[in-house]
């Protein structure tokens, strides 16, 4: 399974290597349900822009590092 860290480490590698052009990439990524719930939930107790109750989303879509991730449910 994908931690929340194995997550940032791949896309610090990717936002530091200059060989990639990113203007434009989307990452996307699979989960299983149990997991993309956990990543989710992950997700949105950590975000400093969170506001009201969790709800989980079929689609995660963050911003990071200036990279656009989504994270499907298999």
């Amino acid at each position: 399974m994908m931690t929340y860290e194995d997550l940032i480490n791949s896309i610090k590698e990717i936002a530091s290597n200059n060989n990639i052009h990113k203007e434009g990439l989307t990452l996307t990524y699979e989960l299983d349900e149990k997991n993309h719930m956990k990543m989710d939930e992950h997700l949105f107790y950590t975000s400093e822009e969170k506001d009201g109750d969790f709800v989980h989303r079929d689609i995660i879509e963050i911003e990071f590092y200036g990279l656009k991730i989504k994270i499907l449910k298999k």
